[in-house]
């Protein structure tokens, strides 16, 4: 999700505009920091593990699937999960899970797994070891006092030598508190800088920050 909530938003809430059709944040078109800087996120490596938090509908999971990669992703609006299969033409199943009170979407092939969920109620003993991390503005979607307790759960999925880099906004983000809160073990980089457009202006963006935090 590319968007600037830093609001008091629930999680029924977050449901609510996905169920209202309320996604005028939603980027049909590939992240520019995406393309920029997936290179250093994959390292060359093939079947990279990636997890996408909040992840909505983002068009780079189509892109990291069809490179062979394994996409695993958290998000608490079923029709987003259900539009992005359905719109990309993908075949799945649904199990429930009660760990995570929810339920998980399975590509037929397997290496696409997304869970409808509370992402507070996601851990590491369901999915872990992750090689990479895409995080297009979630960190940005989490709400003020919520922030250092979403990072825990980062750190916690976050595998050796695994790349995460994190796309933020400079009003609720910043490079400090990421180097406070990924602290021991992990390197912070500000690697990138965008002005916003148009769009992402309407939604008080002063400009998108892009941070590579690698696991050491």
């Amino acid at each position: 999700m590319e968007e600037d909530y830093t609001g008091d938003v629930t999680v029924d809430e977050w449901r609510q505009l996905w169920k209202d059709g309320k996604t005028d944040f939603i980027n049909p078109e590939l992240s520019p920091m995406f393309t920029k800087h997936v290179d250093k996120m994959l390292n060359s490596r093939e079947k990279v593990k990636t997890f996408v938090p909040f992840c909505g509908k983002v068009v780079e999971m189509k892109w990291l699937w069809n490179k062979g990669h394994e996409v695993v992703g958290v998000e608490c609006g079923e029709e987003a999960i259900k539009d992005f299969f359905t719109e990309n033409k993908i075949d799945y199943s649904i199990v429930e899970v009660p760990e995570v009170k929810g339920k998980l979407y399975k590509s037929d092939d397997g290496r696409i797994r997304l869970y409808c969920c509370d992402f507070y109620l996601f851990n590491s003993a369901i999915q872990s070891s992750f090689e990479a991390v895409w995080d297009s503005g979630a960190l940005n979607a989490v709400n003020l006092d919520d922030q250092e307790k979403y990072v825990n759960i980062i750190k916690s999925l976050m595998g050796n030598k695994c790349i995460n880099p994190t796309v933020a906004d400079e009003l609720s983000v910043t490079c400090e508190k990421l180097r406070n809160w990924f602290n021991g073990g992990f390197r912070v980089v500000e690697s990138d800088f965008m002005k916003p457009d148009e769009k992402l202006e309407s939604f008080g963006f002063t400009g998108l920050h892009l941070y590579t935090i690698s696991k050491i």
